[in-house]
C-alpha cells in the first residue's frame, strides 16, 4: 500500500472512529466498530493505533491541535488584552460551532476511564491554555484587571465557555433565545465578569 493510501485509511478510520465516540461515548466504541464501519478487517486498525486508547488519545490531540491554531492566530494579531480575551472567545466559540464532533471529543472521555493522556502531548495540548493565561498576567500589568489568580481566572474563563457551548451544541437553548445573540450575550458577560471584578476590588473603602 502506497503512503497516500496509508495515510488516506488512517484518515477514514479516524473519521468513523470520531463520529462513533460522539453517538455511543468512550464506553460504547470499539476498534471493531471502527473497522466495520470504515470497511476493512479489525487488524487494519492495529497497523495504526496500538488500542482503543491510542485512537481516542489521537483524535484528542487532533482537535486541540486545530482549536490552538486558532487561538495562537488570535495571540499574534491583536496587543490589546481585552481585544485578545474577547478574540478568544470568539475563536473557542466558533471552531466548537464549525467542528462539533471535533469539539466534543476534547471533552467527551473522561480521565477516570482511560489512561492517562501522555504529559508530552499534554504539554502541547495546554498551550492554549498558556495563551489566556499569558493574556490575562498582562492585563494585570497594565492595571487593565485586578486579578491575583490569573491562572485560577484563565480556567474559570474556559469552563465559562465550555459551559455556554454545551448548552448550544446539546440543543438545550430555550427555543425562544436566539443561538447567536446568546452566545454574544454570554462571552460579554464573561468578559463583563474580569471588569467588575477589578471595579470593585479598586473601589476605594469609604
Amino acid at each position: 500500500m502506497s503512503r497516500n493510501n496509508n495515510q488516506d485509511l488512517r484518515d477514514k478510520l479516524l473519521q468513523s472512529a470520531r463520529e462513533l465516540l460522539v453517538s455511543k461515548g468512550y464506553r460504547g466504541f470499539s476498534l471493531r466498530q471502527v473497522a466495520r464501519e470504515t470497511g476493512v478487517s479489525a487488524t487494519s486498525v492495529y497497523i495504526y493505533f496500538e488500542n482503543k486508547d491510542h485512537l481516542i488519545h489521537t483524535l484528542i490531540e487532533q482537535s486541540i491541535s486545530e482549536l490552538n491554531e486558532r487561538l495562537e492566530k488570535v495571540y499574534g494579531s491583536l496587543t490589546d488584552p481585552e481585544e485578545r480575551l474577547k478574540g478568544f472567545a470568539e475563536a473557542y466559540v466558533n471552531y466548537a460551532l464549525e467542528h462539533p464532533r471535533e469539539y466534543q471529543i476534547i471533552y467527551l472521555a473522561s480521565p477516570e476511564d482511560m489512561t492517562r493522556y501522555p504529559k508530552e502531548k499534554f504539554r502541547k495540548a495546554r498551550r492554549g491554555y498558556e495563551f489566556l493565561t499569558d493574556t490575562i498576567k498582562e492585563a494585570v500589568r497594565q492595571d487593565i484587571f485586578d486579578e491575583p489568580y490569573p491562572r485560577t481566572a484563565a480556567y474559570t474563563f474556559w469552563a465559562q465557555l465550555h459551559g455556554v457551548m454545551s448548552v448550544v451544541l446539546s440543543k438545550r437553548l430555550d427555543t425562544r433565545i436566539d443561538q447567536q445573540e446568546f452566545i454574544e450575550q454570554a462571552i460579554s458577560h464573561i468578559l463583563h465578569g474580569f471588569q467588575m471584578r477589578t471595579a470593585l476590588q479598586q473601589k476605594p473603602n469609604i
